[in-house]
């Protein structure tokens, strides 16, 4: 709320995102972004992460205590950027505008080379790694 009305800016807030877009409309939306805001979720992870790195805008995490996976292994700093809930006002919106074009293609470039590493499978191979789940499996 603190950002609405900022100029170049588009917030959009639903009761759920299925409500807001079919799944083309999001791809578009973020697609174009240059910077996708990932609010934490109702987990511990927030599948918006994951979707921000596939659309190609750099993922501006919103969270005092997400910690995105993998950082151990990738410089996160390289593709992501974490912002400080308390802070979530006018500084935000100035801050990313300040970041020039070959800061943010770096962010993006980054981010490419290490998204597969982020890739959420869909449902029907979310059992991977509990095959008791799958009986069939167990004959083989």
């Amino acid at each position: 709320a603190a950002l609405a009305g900022t100029p170049g800016l588009a917030i959009h807030a639903y009761a759920s995102i299925a409500q807001m877009f079919g799944p083309q409309g999001l791809q578009e939306v973020m697609g174009n972004a240059r910077f996708c805001l990932v609010p934490r979720g109702r987990a511990a992870w927030s599948v918006r992460f994951f979707e921000t790195l596939w659309a190609g805008c750099v993922p501006v995490v919103l969270s005092d205590h997400y910690q995105p996976p993998f950082d151990a292994l990738f410089d996160l700093t390289e593709f992501v950027i974490k912002w400080p809930v308390s802070r979530i006002d006018d500084s935000l919106v100035e801050f990313l505008s300040k970041i020039p074009n070959d800061v943010i293609e770096r962010y993006v470039e980054a981010a490419h080379r290490v998204r597969c590493w982020y890739l959420y499978p869909p449902p029907e191979v979310s059992w991977l790694g509990s095959w008791q789940s799958r009986p069939e499996l167990g004959e083989l």
